[in-house]
């Protein structure tokens, strides 16, 4: 009961921000409905928003998500915002999961979606298996950076965590780093810079201390 609670709050959420959140897409077309996406884990909320974009444009998109508790109620958003959850251990699949993925690369509009550094991090340090599917499908990998101008940060959580606050603004900026290479991976963005996004300031995230 409570997690069915948790999973429809969680989602009820999401459909407020996605009625009164403004959302300004920077370079969309590095997106090309066939691609390997990268994000990094403290925007997996947001990234919920962009996946609904992702659908409309009649696109597949595999979400790999952590095995544990947390990853059903993971598994519940994407699933309503159009993507198909594939639960793997921590950093890792198993080599039928992995098999599985890369022969579903194979169709045109596929696409595979992976929090690059999640789901223990360290934060914004890329898991190799990000890479290793770009590699081995031969499929450009695609970087998504979000900013905001008002959201949450779960300061004491490892990844900080956004939330992102009813109207507010949101940038989602698509950068293509071509097909990447485990032994020469590309050097992918962290953030949004001022100059690039004038809204995105530090001081524009409200910290929360939570336990972890």
């Amino acid at each position: 009961m409570k997690r069915s609670m948790l999973c429809h709050l969680f989602y009820g959420y999401l459909r407020l921000l996605e009625k009164t959140v403004k959302i300004e897409w920077q370079q969309p077309k590095a997106f090309s409905c066939h691609n390997i996406v990268g994000f990094w884990h403290e925007d997996s909320y947001a990234m919920n928003l962009v996946l609904r974009y992702i659908a409309r444009q009649n696109a597949d998109v595999s979400v790999l998500v952590t095995a544990d508790e947390r990853g059903e109620y993971i598994q519940y958003l994407l699933e309503k915002c159009g993507g198909k959850a594939v639960r793997i251990g921590y950093g890792f699949c198993n080599a039928g999961t992995l098999k599985e993925l890369l022969a579903s690369m194979k169709e045109r509009k596929r696409s595979i979606a992976i929090a690059m550094d999640g789901p223990l991090g360290p934060r914004h340090i890329p898991k190799k298996l990000t890479y290793f599917l770009s590699e081995k499908s031969r499929t450009e990998l695609t970087g998504v950076t979000l900013s905001y101008s008002r959201a949450i940060s779960l300061s004491r959580r490892w990844d900080h965590y956004h939330i992102p606050l009813p109207f507010s603004k949101i940038v989602v900026r698509f950068d293509n780093y071509g097909v990447a290479s485990c032994h020469y991976p590309p050097r992918i963005r962290l953030y949004q810079n001022e100059r690039e996004c004038s809204i995105i300031s530090r001081e524009n995230y409200l910290p929360i201390r939570q336990k972890v």
